[in-house]
């Protein structure tokens, strides 16, 4: 079995534990937006019994490949999970949208879980009953520290590019905003100055200290204009772990910190 990005291997290497060892395609700390394949690539998907990958609109040139190849499938093709469009720096939906980071919504990943298991147990009946029951018990534990995190009140936060929409459910989280549309270009002046005023008061008058996620370090000017702030980097393809429960709940507890106030 070949998995294509971080946190689809990490899943499946749950589903799989003690039965065989998914092959990660890409580099683990190389998201679906910067697919760069190697002849050994083209030939690893062509062979491998069984591909999994998001879809095009996550590893856009991985659709030329796949395309009509019987052994892959694209979990964005399934009438499954929770899926969220995608916004705009001021949160407008783009009609006809998908946000293709929907494995951070836990329920979402455990459903990636059960595809997996469903699909392995058809091909290998013999070890149906292990897939299913490793699934389980990744779903189990994912759910279990997803409760453990949910703040009692919705906390409002900004993204440099608005990539954790996934997370607010679980979390309680407040989208106010994000500085960018892509993590590639730079924040206006215009959009900084509307985010300011999307900023909550706080009882006392005193200004609220926005928690800001990012995937890397945002420019010192930038962050000088939006005073008070607090930067956490985020990474949401977990590319430094090797469990998927243990890098969401980095994840959580890191943004729980910093959201508070």
């Amino acid at each position: 079995m070949v998995v294509t990005t971080h946190p689809l291997y990490l899943i499946a290497q749950a589903v799989t534990q003690g039965i065989e060892k998914p092959v990660l395609l890409l580099p683990p700390n190389q998201s679906g937006h910067d697919v760069q394949l190697r002849p050994a690539d083209r030939q690893r998907l062509k062979q491998a019994n069984f591909v999994l990958w998001f879809g095009a609109q996550y590893e856009a040139p991985l659709a030329s490949v796949l395309k009509g190849q019987p052994n892959a499938m694209a979990l964005f093709d399934l009438k499954a999970f929770k899926r969220l469009p995608l916004r705009d720096a001021q949160g407008k939906i783009f009609a006809n949208s998908l946000d293709p980071h929907l494995w951070l919504e836990p329920a979402n990943a455990v459903g990636i879980a059960h595809a997996i298991a469903a699909v392995r147990a058809r091909q290998f009946p013999q070890y149906a009953s292990r897939y299913q029951h490793n699934a389980q018990a990744f779903g189990q534990r994912l759910m279990a520290q997803a409760n453990q995190y949910r703040s009692p009140v919705a906390r409002p936060y900004w993204a440099y590019h608005d990539a954790y929409q996934y997370l607010e459910r679980s979390l309680n989280l407040n989208f106010k905003g994000s500085l960018t549309v892509e993590h590639d270009l730079p924040p206006t002046i215009r959009q900084l100055a509307w985010l300011q005023q999307q900023r909550p008061q706080l009882k006392n008058g005193t200004i609220y200290p926005m928690c800001l996620l990012a995937e890397g370090h945002a420019d010192p000017a930038t962050l000088k204009r939006l005073h008070p702030v607090k930067v956490q980097t985020i990474d949401e393809i977990m590319s430094g772990e090797q469990d998927f429960v243990v890098g969401w709940q980095k994840l959580a507890q890191d943004i729980a910190v910093c959201v508070k106030t």
